[in-house]
């Protein structure tokens, strides 16, 4: 279980880094960036708080953030209209879902262990 919550704040904070510099400079970055930080700070907020339910529940989280992305990117690629940069927005979005899935079901697994004594 450690390992999968510093995998989930270092995943998190990439996330919001990662958005932060996109959009960093500009008027839009609040409305536009808001949605990626907000995920992002729940999967901090999980990884601190170490519960096992709350991993499951931000990698849910961001696994159906990360779809609600890819889908309208890959009709934009398939049938357009043509977006600036859709094959690359839409493969780096894949590997994104991938990555949260594999997350999600670790941590599904986890929840399904007995629980420590503490």
């Amino acid at each position: 279980m450690t390992f999968l919550r510093i995998f989930t704040a270092a995943f998190a904070i990439l996330l919001a880094g990662g958005e932060l510099a996109r959009w960093w400079g500009q008027q839009r970055l609040m409305p536009l960036a808001f949605d990626e930080l907000l995920v992002a700070s729940g999967m901090l907020w999980a990884a601190w708080a170490g519960r096992r339910i709350g991993l499951t529940t931000a990698w849910g989280a961001f696994c159906g953030f990360t779809l609600s992305l890819l889908v309208p990117t890959l009709d934009h690629l398939l049938y357009g209209p043509p977006k600036e940069s859709a094959g690359f927005y839409a493969a780096v979005l894949a590997a994104m879902l991938a990555v949260g899935l594999g997350a999600l079901l670790a941590a599904l697994r986890l929840t399904r262990e007995p629980s420590p004594a503490r």
